[in-house]
């Protein structure tokens, strides 16, 4: 817990003692579980805690389309914004009802804490679109507004490094949903996904300084960093070419993960990828911490990571 509180403290330092101009902590959950809903609370207790008043924090919520931000803010702002509204608005925007429940109470908790909530996701029709026809035929307006660092997004699919990420993890949740859906067409929705939801975290954190921002994210687009929390450092110098935000000003941790959740085809969880020895300069950890709301079972864990 001691690690946790200390991830973004008043000084803004992070793990590696240096400070940086923001910090990011992505917790990937299941959003059908209340159990890993109620654990990110008591994390973000944890978060925060360090944290003065008047220094920008905010939440982000990876499962909110980009259109809901107004009503993310009427509802943190309160006068006649209450939870029916905001759930009216969420689920209008085709936010799946079992996730709003589930972590609404995360919002609340955010409301009463005044942080800011950020809406990070692309509008679903617009993910239609992309599964569909492909990411040209987007609105050329949301697109920007999703991809900042234009020549960044499309540099990163040569990366040899994200390219053992796509292989290794990405790929494994592909199910198609049509006889025509291919898997290209999957790997264009969920850069665009990741993309979008590192774009509008950084740039609100660039805009503001020492800032912090907490993310929750499904489990699947966060292990082995290579969805929106590995895309940060890259937009947030795009946004701001002097910033000092690198792989270390982001925390990923994974609640309650499963060794199916970690792509293990074990008991054990899968901790890496990138074990083979043409790939092992490539390695990766799944993520920086794996958080449970119970002791796990001593056969989950093959090893202790990051112990000290």
């Amino acid at each position: 817990v001691d690690a946790i509180k200390g991830l973004a403290g008043s000084d803004g330092a992070v793990r590696d003692g240096s400070k940086k101009d923001a910090t990011f902590v992505f917790m990937g959950v299941d959003y059908s579980s209340g159990e890993d809903a109620e654990l990110a609370v008591g994390l973000m207790t944890d978060i925060i805690k360090p944290r003065q008043r008047g220094e920008a924090t905010a939440l982000g919520l990876a499962f909110a389309p980009m259109s809901t931000q107004g009503a993310l803010d009427a509802y943190v702002r309160g006068g006649g914004a209450d939870d029916s509204s905001l759930i009216d608005a969420l689920s209008g925007a085709g936010v799946d009802r079992i996730t709003i429940d589930n972590y609404l109470p995360l919002i609340q908790f955010a409301r009463s804490k005044r942080l800011t909530l950020l809406a990070l996701s692309p509008e679903a029709e617009d993910l239609a679109v992309v599964r569909r026809d492909g990411l040209q035929d987007v609105n050329i307006d949301r697109r920007k507004q999703y991809v900042a660092d234009a020549d960044g997004f499309i540099a990163l699919t040569q990366d040899p490094k994200y390219r053992l990420y796509t292989e290794k993890s990405l790929f494994k949740d592909f199910v198609p949903k049509s006889d025509k859906d291919k898997p290209g067409d999957f790997f264009a929705e969920r850069i665009l996904t990741h993309e979008a939801i590192a774009t509008a975290a950084s740039k609100w954190a660039m805009s503001r300084p020492d800032a912090l921002v907490a993310v929750v994210a499904p489990i699947q687009d966060v292990r082995f960093m290579g969805g929106p929390n590995g895309r940060v450092p890259r937009v947030c110098r795009f946004v701001n070419p002097l910033a000092n935000v690198d792989e270390e000003a982001v925390t990923t941790i994974l609640l309650n993960p499963s060794a199916e959740e970690t792509l293990s085809t074990s008991n054990f969880l899968r901790l890496e990828i990138g074990t083979t020895p043409k790939t092992l300069q490539y390695q990766t950890k799944v993520a920086d911490y794996l958080w449970f709301s119970r002791m796990p079972k001593v056969n989950v864990l093959p090893r202790m990571m990051n112990y000290r």
